[in-house]
């Protein structure tokens, strides 16, 4: 990812951030913006400097969660899609969790209820963790920060020639890029709050195609827009511990970086669970 500034107190201001990660024995270093036009060449606006991490990658994460869902299920893995957890109870031996079919999945409407039985549950509810948790007798200040983002459709030969390839980061506009294979370019930034709604507003949506036309030169006719919920907690740490409950744990909360962080949430939530809930 280059870190992209366009006037030099911005850039003083960041040295602090790069030194600190620095220290943390991250390889992210200063660039000139002669150097940041080799990185990424497709860079078309005026800038004072930037900050390179080369060992930062991005990727497509809803390919990447249903890739993992379909691998998951050789190990055994029960997926049941289009329930509402309605009660849950809990004691000594076992968990039992009754559910209710959804309403965004019509389908399912005829069914009658759901009960699993378990030796113990984990809470990975995005901005639902706050009500999962506070059915299970614990307080979760998950809160939802709605985020935005667009998808630019490369549909030209000029347009995919002139989309960057390495992530980008502006700190002035507070807006990230990524590209999702030859023909797509992810734009993402902004944070709204405004409860639990998921409306894409316009005035939201259109900074975004600005941007890219300000510092790139492809078509942005072809823009697919997006909005969801980050699940963010006041400190925007993630809750990886267990519950009041010695059979509840909780793996959530982890804001816009869910994917990042994942994979060592899981490991470490795993381990204490196998710990702790016998066999």
């Amino acid at each position: 990812i280059l870190h992209i500034y366009h006037n030099e107190s911005d850039y003083i201001i960041a040295k602090n951030v790069n030194d600190l990660l620095v220290k943390g024995q991250l390889e992210r270093f200063g660039v000139t913006p002669e150097q940041m036009k080799q990185i990424e060449p497709t860079l078309a606006g005026e800038y004072f400097g930037g900050y390179y991490t080369p060992g930062d990658a991005t990727g497509d994460i809803h390919k990447f969660s249903v890739g993992l869902a379909e691998r998951s299920k050789t190990y055994g893995v029960n997926y049941q899609f289009g329930w509402d957890v309605k009660d849950v109870q809990l004691n000594e031996h076992m968990v039992r969790v009754t559910c209710l079919p959804s309403d965004e999945n019509m389908s399912q409407l005829s069914k009658e209820e759901l009960c699993i039985e378990a030796d113990g549950i984990i809470v990975c509810g995005g901005v639902g963790s706050y009500q999962l948790a506070h059915m299970l007798g614990d307080r979760v200040n998950v809160y939802p920060v709605k985020g935005y983002s667009i998808t630019v459709h490369l549909k030209d030969t000029k347009s995919i020639a002139n989309a960057p390839w390495v992530s980008l980061l502006d700190e002035r506009a507070k807006i990230v890029t990524s590209r999702l294979g030859e023909d797509r370019l992810r734009v993402a930034g902004t944070a709204e709050f405004n409860g639990y709604n998921r409306d894409i507003r316009a005035d939201r949506i259109q900074p975004l195609i600005n941007w890219v036309n300000e510092n790139f030169d492809l078509s942005t006719e072809h823009v697919v827009p997006w909005a969801g919920l980050r699940p963010m907690m006041p400190n925007m740490m993630p809750v990886v511990k267990q519950g009041r409950h010695p059979r509840v744990f909780y793996n959530t909360g982890h804001g816009h970086l869910g994917w990042t962080l994942s994979a060592a949430t899981a490991s470490m939530i795993s381990q204490e669970i196998a710990m702790k809930v016998p066999a």
